[in-house]
């Protein structure tokens, strides 16, 4: 799983409304990789839908599946951002407090620069 904030959508092209995001080391972007178990079957895979893909699909309008990549523009960070510290607030599974973490640094992050966060399962 990738999460990629961008930073500055200058010479980016795009895949719809998806920004093509450089690989780092880039300035424009800023991006974290996590680990979630060794295939789609395991119960981390599971655990991930349940606790964040499906909410965050709903949440934010996104069609996010295993494999998929999808784009929550500074409106949608806004919408996440809330959402993302109600959870922290209640707790979330641990093995998933990075991700929920990760993702409201760069919503919050996202939303002061007018830009937006690319997702990819």
């Amino acid at each position: 799983m990738r999460l990629t904030l961008v930073l500055d959508f200058s010479g980016m092209t795009y895949y719809g409304n998806i920004p093509n995001t450089p690989f780092p080391p880039d300035p424009r972007v800023d991006e974290t990789h996590f680990d979630i178990g060794e295939d789609i079957m395991s119960d981390e895979w599971d655990l991930l839908d349940a606790e964040f893909v499906l909410p965050l699909d709903k949440l934010c309008d996104l069609t996010l599946d295993y494999g998929d990549v999808d784009y929550l523009d500074a409106e949608k960070c806004a919408n996440a951002e809330t959402w993302l510290r109600k959870r922290l607030a209640e707790g979330v599974p641990e093995q998933l407090a990075p991700v929920f973490g990760k993702l409201s640094e760069y919503a919050t992050r996202a939303k002061e620069l007018k830009t937006g966060v690319v997702v990819e399962l």
